[in-house]
């Protein structure tokens, strides 16, 4: 079997190899040529790669998408107006999130910095975005959000910068 070998190619040789590794991956878990413990850990490894790691910034961007998606969904119970519809395309949305990191991770490659700025960037971006939703939910849920909070978020939804998920 031959080997396509680009990584001479600096950064740009290494994103070409790990596409056609991720996407070999993705054909063999289809195929059903591997067992569980191994598709999890062939995705796990391109998540990492695309996402510039598995450090505390992605755990945190990661656990306040999961507590955003959780209180939404309690919230829409709780006000009786659970759609799929609506879950499913937040649930699409925290997937682009992912992808824009990616994305951030490619654009710091290409700069050549040795530091990933614009990563880092994107991720604090959607951190914020994610901790303004938990708190918007979290009143809807019935509790107390300081007044200043209250303001803050009353100004945001008059401009429109809030979307409901």
């Amino acid at each position: 079997m031959a080997y396509l070998r680009v990584n001479s190619y600096g950064p740009f040789g290494r994103v070409v190899s790990s596409c056609f590794a991720a996407a070999g991956t993705f054909a063999n878990w289809l195929l059903g040529g591997w067992d569980l413990m191994v598709q999890a850990a062939a995705l796990g490894t391109c998540a990492n790669f695309l996402l510039g790691g598995w450090d505390l910034m992605v755990q945190a961007l990661i656990a306040f998408m999961a507590l955003d998606f959780v209180l939404g969904f309690a919230a829409s119970v709780k006000s009786h107006t659970t759609d799929s519809q609506v879950m499913f395309w937040g649930g699409v949305n925290k997937v682009l999130v992912l992808g824009l990191v990616g994305v951030g991770v490619l654009l710091d490659s290409l700069l050549g910095v040795g530091e990933p700025y614009i990563r880092t960037a994107v991720i604090w971006f959607y951190i914020a975005r994610e901790l303004l939703s938990i708190l918007e939910n979290y009143g809807k849920l019935g509790n107390n959000i300081p007044p200043i909070l209250k303001t803050v978020l009353a100004q945001l939804q008059e401009k429109g910068d809030i979307t409901h998920e």
